[in-house]
């Protein structure tokens, strides 16, 4: 789960899951935005969907030269737990979630 403070600056783009195209969140004053990673979906059955999201750098000028501030802190579950649908409905298979952290990262890198 990743908690996002936005500031006036933007630059956070999501790609709705009806396109192919990443869209602007535009900023909203005292709002916080909550992405979900893979394996809270997985974790819910698809009941909480993983947004697909980027950072951008902004076209503006003068908010491109502006000084930004980006903390990351990623949680996800002990090694050893299995990841498996909640809802006991097995629409994945369980997975621990060590297991599940390599097979995403070696789809990535």
């Amino acid at each position: 789960i990743t908690l996002l403070f936005q500031d006036d600056i933007g630059g956070l783009e999501v790609k709705p899951r009806s396109s192919d195209r990443y869209i602007p969140a535009t900023p909203i004053p005292d709002t916080v935005v909550i992405n979900l990673g893979d394996s809270m979906q997985r974790w819910t059955a698809d009941k909480l969907v993983a947004g697909k999201h980027r950072v951008q750098v902004p076209v503006d000028e003068l908010k491109n030269n502006k000084g930004r501030q980006s903390i990351a802190f990623f949680v996800h579950a002990d090694d050893h737990v299995m990841l498996e649908c909640i809802d006991k409905s097995n629409k994945y298979e369980p997975i621990s979630s060590i297991d599940y952290l390599h097979m995403k990262f070696s789809k990535i890198y």
